[in-house]
């Protein structure tokens, strides 16, 4: 992908007027030199938190909130992240895509999502770490309109 393009010199003349020019892309300044290396997807699966995440003093259950979340990315593109950790049964995002309450298919994948994630940088663009805790059932019934109830999404395991 060619994100922008600059001209550089590539003979260096002693008058600025007889000096040639070629054209330089992003691709040309990835990791690897020589635009043979891969740019890492500012969405992939972040690296776990420094530290070990504390106890919550929310109650343990499989679904939890996610806060801090910058743009951009896609909730398809929180999902997969989202499935490294286990079966999302159900999910709902805010419309600015600042939080979401995510359910899991069970208590242990839930805990390892808050394990995984809390304090994360997601995606790796973002100047904030993620805030992930179990979520309050009435403040998720409250805030998603009951809509979290009952939906099923299936989403693939990726391993």
């Amino acid at each position: 992908k060619q994100w922008y393009q600059r001209r550089v010199p590539i003979t260096a003349g002693e008058d600025e007027d007889n000096l040639d020019y070629e054209a330089e892309s992003e691709s040309d300044n990835m990791e690897g030199g020589g635009g043979e290396g891969v740019q890492k997807d500012p969405t992939a699966f972040p690296d776990p938190p420094l530290e070990p995440v504390g106890r919550s003093r929310k109650e343990d259950n499989r679904a939890l909130l996610i806060t801090n979340l910058i743009r951009p990315f896609t909730v398809l593109q929180l999902k997969t992240m989202l499935s490294h950790c286990g079966k999302v049964k159900s999910i709902w995002i805010n419309t600015i895509k600042s939080r979401c309450y995510a359910v899991f298919s069970c208590l242990e994948e839930a805990t390892r999502a808050r394990e995984t994630l809390h304090g994360a940088v997601w995606p790796s663009t973002s100047p904030k770490r993620l805030n992930v805790d179990y979520a309050e059932d009435e403040r998720m019934y409250s805030e998603t309109d009951g809509e979290l109830i009952g939906d099923s999404i299936d989403i693939t395991v990726i391993e």
